[in-house]
């Protein structure tokens, strides 16, 4: 599979909301949110554990959709 797959503005917008969330989620599920230090720490390592495990499936997701247009366009 050498199709080189294009990277749009959207792709790395959605990835940062849903990263963002998903580290928020992931921090509050392991430690009480306060305006803490150790809180702010794990919220940016949840977001990081979130963006780097789901760029592909958000790639993925995205050419799923750009193909069903495709096919709906013919």
């Amino acid at each position: 599979m050498s199709q080189e797959v294009p990277v749009h503005a959207t792709d790395i917008l959605i990835l940062i909301v849903v990263s963002l969330l998903g580290g928020f989620l992931l921090a509050a599920w392991t430690l009480p949110p306060t305006l803490a230090f150790d809180f702010a720490v794990s919220v940016l390592a949840g977001t990081v554990f979130m963006a780097f495990f789901l760029f592909i499936p958000v790639m993925g997701v995205r050419l799923f959709i750009d193909e069903r247009r495709e096919d709906g366009a013919q």
